[in-house]
């Protein structure tokens, strides 16, 4: 299957590193003129010139709606847009502080339905266009310590049907895809070497996934390869969660 995106204008949140980074590059490689946010004030080094860089803090200062439509004014709007931007922290219900709950749901919600808003407008105009929602396994499944970001990324995957169902009309298809285990720089430092290895034996097939497994599926829903699945929870976990 030949996948292009030539002359194809993409925007993938929280991009630097990880999923996000792999994600961006198969679009460029693939012909997509890609910009990435990120919140950092230096633009990566892995961006080479090639790919447009746009800082991007979401904190509770409201001036973060501003640069979001600052950045889609710049860039005449967007073909596709990859909600990649998230955060999380682990703690018991009984330890989680407030300030927690409201960082963690204002990144991995509030920021993505805000960004979708404002870049669906012209998806709208122009009868075209994809969203993409990067979810999680828990979304649909939970772990302990993870209570606001399970209500985060449920809430996600909420969201995404009601989006496909106010852009359908318009020809925007818009889905969540939910990674499971993936062995980034992240994970490592969250579960250590023990711990990935002790996590990839509850995977039936025996391996975490790595970004190369995620960044297809991405592309693919974002593609005119894909003219019917909208609304969707596109779950890549090895097998984890039908156990």
């Amino acid at each position: 299957m030949n996948i292009r995106f030539e002359n194809k204008k993409v925007l993938v949140t929280g991009a630097t590193r990880g999923i996000g980074k792999k994600i961006a590059e198969e679009f460029y490689n693939n012909g997509a003129i890609v910009t990435i946010t990120g919140t950092s004030t230096t633009i990566p080094e892995w961006c080479n010139n090639s790919i447009n860089y746009e800082q991007l803090l979401i904190d509770n200062d409201s001036s973060w709606h501003k640069r979001v439509d600052e950045i889609v004014s710049k860039h005449s709007g967007f073909d596709i847009l990859i909600n990649n931007a998230g955060i999380n922290k682990v703690s018991k219900i009984y330890e989680t502080h407030k300030d927690d709950i409201s960082n963690i749901l204002l990144t991995n919600l509030n920021a993505p339905i805000y960004i979708s808003s404002v870049v669906s407008k012209m998806m709208v105009k122009n009868r075209y266009g994809y969203i993409v929602n990067i979810g999680s396994i828990f979304g649909v499944v939970s772990k302990e310590g993870r209570n606001t970001y399970t209500a985060s990324k449920a809430g996600l995957i909420g969201v995404t049907k009601t989006m496909a169902i106010d852009l359908g009309q318009y020809n925007i298809l818009v889905n969540t895809l939910s990674p499971g285990f993936v062995d980034t720089e992240l994970t490592r430092r969250v579960l250590g070497k023990e711990g990935m290895k002790e996590m990839s034996q509850k995977v039936p097939m025996k391996k975490l996934a790595t970004v190369d497994d995620i960044a297809p599926a991405v592309l693919f829903l974002a593609s005119e390869q894909n003219k019917y699945i909208t609304g969707q929870n596109i779950v890549i976990d090895g097998g984890f969660t039908v156990e």
